[in-house]
């Protein structure tokens, strides 16, 4: 997904970190690709000197947006962050417990789905992904073409290995209402593309597809990741299903010598 990126590699590999980065006027900067939510450390990272691991980087790197995971709040210790919104949900109670946490109102909701006799079904992901892009393109210009066929590839490959799935919601006649595509692995199941048309959301129908979706896989060890939103409709939205956050944090520094700290990329 990225141009190019270096590991940052501490002791015989007790800790990694990704890092992304970009060139523009011959000067590299770190950055987050697209549909990535969380990079930072990797392992065992309370037991090492974040001063030490942000210069290591910052010498690296003089100009970064970064994003450092939920496991490495205590980098807070060394520099000021921002904590940004992310939610999760535990699947491994059962669906009957995640159910009676939800609110009133998306019970409703998934009840008025319901009785629109729509189907939940699997999907190819490359589906999912054309609809994302057809209804987010306006919304998100950043992510360019290239972008979606790199995730393209990616996920046709992890289709292999159940790691990328994709689920929809249909009418009786086949018109998608609405549908998501997941990323999986041996700890949580990500919600990384999720659209809706106009007529699915007047049926409810991306209620009905992520309860769905929560319903297939609630009991395993599993956390469903909503992947979060700073927007608080979204943020609401995703609440109702009883929802916790689970903060990552965003750095950003600009290291350049003046007048290069002037330029914006």
């Amino acid at each position: 997904m990225a141009e190019n990126w270096h590991g940052l590699v501490i002791d015989d590999y007790a800790a990694v970190m990704a890092i992304p980065w970009k060139k523009k006027y011959g000067i590299r900067y770190a950055y987050t690709p697209p549909f990535i939510q969380q990079l930072g450390l990797i392992g065992d990272a309370a037991s090492y000197d974040w001063r030490q691991i942000l210069n290591a980087i910052e010498n690296f790197i003089l100009f970064a947006d970064l994003h450092f995971n939920f496991s490495n709040a205590s980098v807070q210790s060394a520099v000021e962050l921002i904590s940004k919104t992310n939610l999760i949900l535990d699947l491994s109670v059962g669906y009957l417990a995640i159910e009676s946490g939800y609110k009133t109102d998306l019970k409703e909701n998934i009840n008025k789905a319901t009785a629109e006799n729509i189907l939940y079904s699997n999907e190819d992901c490359q589906l999912g992904i054309d609809r994302y892009q057809i209804y987010c393109r306006s919304r998100m210009p950043h992510i360019r073409e290239e972008d979606y066929d790199n995730f393209s590839r990616l996920a046709k490959k992890l289709q292999k290995t159940n790691e990328c799935f994709a689920r929809s919601v249909r009418t009786g006649s086949g018109d998608t209402l609405a549908i998501g595509v997941f990323l999986c692995d041996n700890k949580r199941i990500y919600n990384l593309m999720n659209t809706t048309s106009k007529k699915g959301r007047d049926k409810e129908a991306n209620h009905y597809l992520l309860n769905s979706v929560i319903r297939e896989f609630s009991g395993k060890r599993l956390l469903f990741d909503f992947e979060g939103s700073e927007l608080p409709g979204v943020r609401s939205f995703y609440e109702k299903f009883g929802a916790i956050e689970q903060p990552y944090f965003y750095y950003h520094y600009n290291k350049l010598p003046w007048p290069l700290r002037l330029l914006k990329r």
